[in-house]
């Protein structure tokens, strides 16, 4: 096999390390990431960053490189192969240029800064609409699920440079922040980590199908309703959060059990901080729309909360447990 999607064979004696298994196949992706949480350190403890901003800067720097080398142990060959491998190949500079807008001051200079990080989201969507297309079909499910969440992540690249730019349209300034966060995890690992779950099953089955058909549009949903209707936001919220609860309990229940103990432990926290997080966006969604405030959330405290939830959490904690669950590719 070649391409990004290709993995080195585990030497015996190393199936029952899954430390063994994620040194022997390193890919491009894993020393991105590698070099992307030493400068996230560096930055978290030394810029001055704010929680959402130390947040957003660990989804190019560690998350998205992470996800996308578990997504590329799918079929992707031909020319979204090629797109994967051009993305996975910029990601090291486009994450540090984006992380790096974050720490000077807003204007021309942080938006060219983060600029090529709308360049190398833009191949991965790509990559995920391309080979979507070639398949003619949104199935498998869990193909879908990450084609989804690569065709997504453009969307939080572009967020943060109108973000810079001081461009809100009709918007307070800080949704067009939490935009560009909102769609690197909910929009971005969510539904790659769900599509990853997916092929580790092998396939979705009954209200699990129903858990995944939700998760493939509510990113896109919920982005409609906070746009154009507060009705439309709450619905789609509602639906969201009981599907995303329930793909925390089918991971629970389905997958951690099947898993080597330390992977285990990680997807079990990812998928344990799921119900958690949403239950904080569902209460804010209702106190949106309807002018009371039951959970006493200001937007700051829902976005500290449910931010650190889903960044750490849920994100982090998945794509790190799954990245040792093997070093080869499952199909």
């Amino acid at each position: 096999m070649s391409g990004p999607e290709a993995v080195e064979e585990t030497p015996d004696g190393a199936d029952s390390d899954p430390f063994a298994r994620l040194v022997v196949g390193v890919t491009l992706a894993d020393l991105s990431a590698a070099f992307g949480a030493g400068l996230w350190v560096v930055l978290a403890a030394a810029a001055g960053l704010s929680q959402v901003e130390r947040a957003l800067a660990l989804a190019p720097l560690v998350v998205v490189p992470l996800g996308v080398g578990l997504a590329a142990r799918g079929e992707f060959t031909g020319l979204p192969g090629r797109l994967l491998g051009a993305a996975v190949a910029l990601l090291p500079v486009g994450a540090a240029l984006m992380a790096l807008s974050l720490v000077v001051d807003a204007g021309p200079v942080a938006a060219g800064l983060a600029a090529p990080w709308v360049f190398v989201t833009s191949l991965l969507a790509l990559a995920g609409v391309s080979r979507a297309v070639e398949r003619g079909t949104v199935r498998p499910l869990h193909a879908a699920l990450v084609d989804a969440g690569l065709a997504y992540v453009p969307v939080a690249a572009v967020a943060l440079v109108l973000s810079h730019l001081g461009i809100t349209f009709w918007f307070d300034p800080t949704i067009i922040l939490l935009t560009a966060v909102h769609f690197h995890f909910a929009g971005f690992a969510l539904p790659v980590l769900a599509g990853v779950t997916g092929r580790h099953l092998g396939g979705f089955e009954g209200a699990a199908r129903a858990v995944a058909g939700v998760i493939l549009v509510g990113p896109a949903i919920i982005a409609v309703g906070i746009s154009f209707s507060p009705l439309v936001e709450v619905v789609a919220v509602g639906a969201f959060t009981l599907a995303v609860v329930g793909f925390g309990l089918l991971a629970l229940v389905r997958v951690v059990p099947s898993l080597d103990a330390f992977p285990a432990a990680l997807v079990g926290l990812s998928a344990l901080a799921l119900p958690a997080s949403m239950a904080l966006a569902l209460g804010y969604g209702v106190a949106a729309f309807s002018g009371t405030n039951p959970l006493g959330l200001s937007i700051d405290r829902m976005v500290t909360l449910h931010g650190s939830l889903n960044a750490y959490g849920f994100a982090l904690c998945g794509v790190l447990g799954w990245r040792f669950v093997d070093g080869r590719v499952h199909e």
